[in-house]
């Protein structure tokens, strides 16, 4: 290779590098400029930029433009403003010792090498020698990295920053909510103005101007329904409006996670549209209890969009397969899975009333903010519910394996506090997600319980207890509580005194000199060891919040060694220690709050328990033994008196109303003590068992308060059977399943539960038949038709199904009518002659005189 050709090529390779050095620096300025930019747009969505949506699309579409032109500017800038050969020289000769300045003299000489023979000579000479050290080695061109990096890091922050912005915050969601809010106003009529007395007649024929409107509905089923995974649910959605329908959808998402969107064939016609989509749910790939919402939207060629109400489909199993829990209906499976159900279908009519706020706001501020405020309260009012079914659960499943469940309610506790706040502050896209995500883990704790009972039958199998084995467990755990409500004050009362005396620590360590340091270092140690003796003695007042308690003693221990050294970080590390045990406040805070609450269901499952007790010695022909009963009434009031602390001290006096505190006040708590005083005392049986009742119905009163002072959302859940239809809707839902099946048929699928879903549809049938019309005999026929043709051995015959399905329709809307001809009757309206005017009294008197005559 020619002496030159290798100079050359070194001299090239680091003008590349330079070149893509300059390239990276730049292109990241420009990247950080961008996302400026797009900082500055997302700003102005969210602060309400009144622009209509095509001007924000063609902003983003010219930035995106106008990035492009200005990286090929910079790309080609760089490529034309290459260094010159004597810097690139340099560069290289200062990077490689063994040139010596020979490639600064070649580049120098190249020009006048030219014009003189004998600089030509020199200049040959040290070219052949240059040529020979590059050829032993090749030298590094050693550029300054530093500033194109320190810009590329800064461009890599800003765009994360720019991502989680546009995440969070949602400015798209935003903008296009308030705009919409915004053309709705605009589309609400004028407020009629005072009336005028003359009104002038118009000069010319005006038209008349129309009003953009659109509304699209889900006119079938139009309301949530509960499901199998095998079910069809056909849907009817209608769209209207009065300019031309461009795209007609129906959106569903299972569980709270991303949504899907089905779209429909463009409208026959240009304003108005029906459609009939059938769902199968067997195509979904549904398990038990999952929830699907869904709901219809509509968009017009003026970019006008319209959406429906928001329904649900709750996917459950089987009832057969239900009624296997432990023990049935009656069982705590049972009861506890129709409290969960119950308080998702809550979350499920906050979500769609929230919906609705968010399209059809009320045209007044004032009524706006009382809605908003009412669905806040309505979504924390079902978050201390769940908060008590967590605290509920705890207790009467303790030792059984629903940990998992457990862990999601609290947090779907979490997500509708959340929602809460945002619905109090007014950002109705945060609210609507939290909504959904609490709905989600509801669904997720519903789940999760229902695996576990699956999986582990023989946990919640609920065996007898005698009475005298009860009583000796409720004693454990009245001295358990009271230990525990002990311990976790002075616990709190300790960690109130240490937070005080650390926060004055890191005040004195930030204003005092270093020379003070010794003497805080000290106090720093003191307060150290008394923390750490208190947990000595008390091993188990932070059992639940470990992971702070650890965090809290390193900061401390680190602080002290600070301060003991003099560093300068003693400071920094004192304010550490301060935010430590602020979380380890709050950490232990809220897990007394929850295992006192559950301690106060475990209260109330005791008193129970003592009622229970007390009800079979009055019932029972002999009584129980006296020690039973003497044993009974003393754990009786203690569970009162443990049960009045709760209701009437922090942190548990806000999870009750006030109810809960006055049946515990001082009048009733002394007549009840009076009733299992005489109890205690009674010699004889038949006294005894007298005692014992009148007992029972002191502390009854005591319970049912404490029924009543549950939060609405629970209570409600309570007093209803979520898991079974109710009396008009079985008829409903049974001929809903007789048609899915029909439907599944007719698509020739075979599955291993059709004959469940045959069974469930007759057993529904046979239910809302007899609650609504009694017993019919020939509704009875036809159902006794139809039992005989889904216990048929093979499939069952469509073409027989339709005909039976048809007959039970005719049967209902024939039964409804004579129904409602019956309830109509004549109303007889008795007139009170003294409430008429005098007058109209003596000609009434007059005309009733003549008929008389004749």
């Amino acid at each position: 290779m020619r002496p030159k050709t290798v100079v050359d090529a070194n001299l090239q390779r680091a003008g590349a590098r330079w070149r893509r050095l300059r390239l990276l620096q730049h292109i990241s300025t420009l990247g950080v400029a961008v996302c400026a930019i797009l900082m500055l747009v997302a700003w102005a969505l969210v602060r309400g930029w009144d622009v209509p949506p095509w001007f924000v699309r063609l902003s983003f579409v010219g930035l995106g433009l106008a990035t492009l032109v200005a990286w090929g500017g910079i790309a080609l800038a760089v490529s034309r403003n290459t260094p010159g050969r004597p810097l690139l020289a340099a560069r290289l000769e200062r990077d490689h010792a063994p040139l010596q300045d020979r490639l600064n003299t070649v580049v120098h000489l190249e020009k006048p090498a030219r014009r003189d023979a004998t600089v030509r000579s020199f200049y040959q000479r040290i070219l052949q020698q240059t040529h020979a050290i590059l050829a032993r080695s090749t030298p590094e061109t050693n550029l300054s990295t530093a500033r194109p990096m320190a810009h590329f890091w800064v461009l890599l922050l800003v765009i994360v920053a720019t991502i989680w912005v546009y995440d969070h915050y949602s400015p798209w969601k935003q903008y296009m909510a308030a705009y919409r809010e915004r053309l709705h106003a605009k589309m609400e009529p004028p407020p009629n103005p005072d009336p005028v007395v003359e009104l002038a007649l118009p000069t010319n024929n005006v038209a008349e101007q129309k009003q953009p409107w659109g509304e699209v509905r889900i006119t079938e089923p139009a309301r949530d329904l509960a499901v199998t995974k095998v079910d069809v649910v056909p849907l009817q959605i209608e769209a209207a409006a009065t300019d031309p329908l461009e795209k007609v959808a129906w959106t569903s998402t299972i569980n709270g996670r991303s949504e899907l969107t089905n779209n429909l064939p463009a409208p026959a016609e240009p304003r108005f549209a029906v459609y009939k989509p059938l769902v199968y749910l067997d195509e979904m790939r549904l398990t038990d209890w999952d929830v699907i919402t869904y709901y219809a939207r509509a968009n017009t060629d003026k970019l006008n969009a319209f959406a429906s109400e928001v329904y649900f489909l709750e996917v459950r199993p089987f009832r057969e397969d239900i009624l296997k829990m432990p023990g049935g209906e009656d069982g705590q499976a049972y009861q506890c899975l129709n409290e969960l159900t119950a308080l998702i279908s809550q979350q499920q009519h906050i979500i769609r009333q929230t919906h609705q706020h968010v399209q059809n706001p009320p045209p007044q501020p004032q009524l706006e903010a009382q809605d908003r405020l009412k669905l806040a309260e309505a979504e924390g009012d079902l978050g201390q519910s769940v908060n008590h079914l967590y605290a509920k659960m705890a207790t009467e499943m303790e030792n059984k394996p629903i940990g998992e469940a457990l862990d999601q309610l609290a947090k779907a506790e979490n997500e509708l506090g959340q929602a809460t706040g945002a619905l109090k502050k007014n950002t109705f896209p945060e609210a609507q997600n939290r909504e959904r995500s609490a709905l989600a883990e509801l669904v997720a704790a519903r789940k999760m319980f229902q695996k576990a009972v699956s999986e582990n039958p023989s946990a919640f199998e609920e065996p007898k207890e005698e009475p005298e084995q009860a009583t000796a467990q409720d004693q454990t755990a009245l001295q358990e509580i009271a230990e525990y409500r002990n311990q976790a004050k002075a616990a709190q009362d300790l960690l109130d005194k240490t937070l005080q005396k650390e926060r004055d620590i890191a005040e004195k360590a930030r204003t005092q000199s270093r020379t003070n340091y010794t003497r805080l270092a000290a106090e720093q140690k003191q307060l150290q060891n008394a923390l750490e003796q208190f947990c000595q003695q008390n091993p188990s007042a932070f059992r639940d919040a470990e992971p702070q308690l650890e965090s809290a003693k390193e900061k401390m221990s680190k602080t002290a060694e600070a301060l003991a050294k003099r560093n300068s970080s003693a400071r920094t590390n004192a304010q550490d220690a301060v935010k430590s045990l602020e979380q380890l406040q709050s950490a232990l805070q809220q897990k007394s709050a929850d295992q006192q609450l559950a301690d106060a269901h475990k209260l109330k499952q005791m008193l129970d328990r003592q009622i229970q007790t007390m009800q079979q010695c009055q019932n029972a022909a002999e009584g129980l033994p006296a020690e039973t009963m003497q044993s009974t009434a003393s754990q009786a009031k203690q569970t009162l008196q443990e049960l009045k602390k709760a209701a009437e001290n922090q942190p548990t006096r806000d999870a009750f109303s006030p109810e809960l505190r006055n049946a515990l006040g001082q009048t009733n708590i002394a007549n009840a003590n009076s009733k299992l005083t005489q109890l205690q005392q009674a010699p004889e049986t038949e006294q005894r068992k007298q005692a014992a009742g009148e007992a029972a119905k002191e502390l009854a009163k005591v319970s049912d308060a404490f029924d009543k002072s549950l939060p609405d959302a629970l209570r409600m859940a309570q007093k209803s059977d979520s898991l079974k239809p109710g009396a008009d809707e079985g008829l409903e839902l049974g001929l809903g399943q007789l048609e899915s099946l029909i439907k599944q048929l007719e698509k020739q699928k075979q599955g291993q539960d059709q004959a469940k879903q045959g069974r469930e549809a007759l057993f529904n049938l046979q239910t809302g038949m007899r609650e609504q019309y009694g017993s019919n005999e020939r509704g009875n026929q036809i159902l006794v038709r139809l039992e005989h043709a889904l216990k048929q051995n093979q499939p069952p015959d469509v073409g027989n199904l339709k005909k039976l399905m048809d007959e039970l329709q005719r049967f209902s809307v024939e039964m409804k009518s004579d129904v409602a001809k019956k309830e109509e009757k004549t109303e007889v309206t008795n007139i009170d002659p003294s409430r008429l005017p005098p007058a109209y009294r003596g000609r009434i008197q007059k005309y009733f005189e003549k008929l008389s005559e004749k």
